[in-house]
């Protein structure tokens, strides 16, 4: 049982050195299908396009590690939108207000996804499959199916512009990845998630407070997604009620990918920043070969069911 312990934490921890040479792989496989097309302004631009799904992966990955699942986020991302343009106006002068607005909505969001799971003893997959009708609704109704309007300048600059030859939005999902790294990796917050986990009842009986740790976890994803849902605010320039679709199914991916467990209390963030940037490079280069939406629809499922497939048969050794 211990050896078979240390190979499966052997195992997550080699995730992203396999992952480095998986996207090594693909940049070949791009230059040759398309000669001329590798150049650092695409990889760049790839990093950019990946940033918002990767900023979200860093809160979905939290929830993961403490055993739970976070279907919200891409409706967070949404009703960010909405706000972040509305009640910004298209002026540098409401921003902070704006932002003040939209982190307060992601706080009572995380908050109310917390409580159900907690207090409530709803399913997380069922309690956050509300949340995100709920904020569906929410954003119809709020913009009558018909939003209008335009980002404040910094924040079109935000997700848009470039600090030397790097996006800004790039810069910030690295600092955030540092930053939830450093807490997970050198602090007692973070032995406690993983411990919660790894096997709740005997976190519980070691002193954590498991239901503050997990509630820590919905809190910090549904921030993670309201700073994704600003930086692509930036990005679209406009409101859009189709924004956040597609990040339930990648972020997942991203994380799954990057070594973390589904199961929980394994895992890592350097293997989710980079399983967000293999999900977005994959999906560039189905892009550039022409492979239609059904067809990446194809391979984004078949890519979750190979990864997690592999994990169960290297949890069963």
């Amino acid at each position: 049982m211990k050896n078979n312990g240390l190979r499966r934490s052997s195992n997550a921890s080699m995730q992203p050195l396999f992952l480095l040479g998986i996207i090594a792989v693909m940049i070949a496989m791009q230059a040759i299908l398309v000669p001329g097309s590798v150049t650092s302004s695409q990889l760049w631009l790839v990093s950019r396009q990946a940033s918002a799904l990767g900023i979200i992966a860093l809160g979905q990955a939290a929830v993961i590690l403490v055993g739970g699942i976070d279907l919200s986020v891409g409706s967070i991302v949404m009703i960010t939108n909405v706000f972040c343009i509305a009640l910004m106006r298209g002026s540098n002068q409401y921003v902070l207000g704006g932002l003040a607005v939209c982190l307060l909505i992601a706080l009572v969001i995380g908050a109310s996804n917390a409580l159900g799971v907690l207090v409530l003893n709803i399913a997380p997959f069922v309690m956050t499959l509300c949340t995100m009708t709920i904020l569906q609704g929410v954003c119809y109704v709020y913009t009558q199916g018909a939003p209008t309007g335009s980002a404040a300048p910094v924040i079109n600059a935000l997700g848009t512009g470039y600090l030397g030859p790097i996006p800004y939005s790039t810069v910030i999902w690295l600092v955030l990845a540092l930053l939830t790294w450093i807490v997970l990796r050198f602090t007692t917050l973070g032995r406690k998630v993983y411990a919660v986990g790894g096997n709740a009842r005997a976190a519980r009986l070691s002193g954590v407070s498991n239901k503050a740790v997990i509630a820590a976890a919905y809190i910090f994803s549904a921030i993670m997604s309201m700073i994704a849902g600003v930086i692509m605010s930036g990005y679209l320039n406009i409101t859009s009620l189709t924004v956040g679709g597609d990040y339930v199914n990648n972020s997942l991916a991203a994380v799954l990918i990057g070594g973390n467990a589904i199961e929980g209390g394994r895992g890592g963030i350097w293997g989710v920043v980079l399983g967000a940037f293999f999900m977005t490079f994959l999906m560039a280069i189905l892009t550039m070969i022409g492979i239609g939406e059904v067809g990446k629809l194809i391979v984004q499922g078949l890519v979750i069911f190979v990864v997690v497939a592999m994990q169960s048969m290297m949890k069963k050794d």
